[in-house]
């Protein structure tokens, strides 16, 4: 599968950008510095520099699915990246469409999108606007998922985890993350479903297989 990874040089982007060229899948990573662009071509991938902000469209060419691993931080550019660029991805993967470009999109968010008042404070405004974002690619009409990490660790995965909606707050590897990303994109049933995800016991592909019927977005 022809792969391009949004975000490729963030913590759970270059996992998935790994985790996927070791799978044998031809991954296209958007970065935006030329060493981000070496880092990711260790790991296997064929990078391509880019600026969410500004021009990054090139990146999809070829594509055959889409992975959503951007983001701006609570305390970052969230407004413009979680929010305004996930928006003109998914409007821009709309438009392919209709000419044979990719339907498929996995877009990696965050627990307690659906209850930001229940979640830490500094973390209600960037979860207010992924709410917003997270909405328009379920209303897309694309082949979606929503997956939603609970709190991000760099521990090695576990290749386990607890799958639902809503999931009880905890932590997950980034490892296990991207596993689940890689599961997603094989796993058909996964297709417009939105779940949360943290450390749990199950087998990272019996938790994908089991999402059927968990929420439809």
């Amino acid at each position: 599968m022809n792969i391009t990874v949004i975000g490729a040089a963030g913590g759970v982007g270059r996992r998935v950008v790994q985790q996927a060229a070791q799978a044998g899948h031809h991954v296209t990573a958007l970065v935006r510095t030329q060493d981000q662009a070496d880092m990711l071509a260790l790991r296997g991938a064929a990078p391509v520099l880019g600026d969410l902000t500004g021009d990054w469209r090139h990146a999809l060419d070829g594509a055959e699915a889409v992975v959503w691993a951007a983001g701006g931080g609570a305390g970052g550019h969230y407004r413009a990246i979680d929010g305004d660029a996930l928006i003109a991805l998914t409007d821009e993967l709309v438009r392919r469409a209709g000419s044979g470009g990719p339907r498929r999109l996995v877009v990696v968010s965050s627990m307690g999108v659906d209850r930001p008042d229940q979640m830490p404070p500094f973390l209600n405004a960037v979860l207010r606007v992924k709410a917003v974002s997270d909405a328009h690619v379920q209303a897309s009409g694309l082949d979606w998922t929503v997956l939603r990490p609970g709190g991000l660790s760099d521990t090695p995965g576990s290749g386990r985890v607890s799958a639902g909606m809503p999931a009880p707050r905890g932590m997950i590897p980034r490892d296990d993350v991207a596993a689940v990303v890689l599961a997603c994109l094989n796993d058909p049933r996964s297709v417009r479903q939105t779940f949360e995800v943290i450390a749990g016991d199950t087998p990272v592909a019996q938790a994908v297989a089991d999402l059927q019927g968990v929420s439809r977005g």
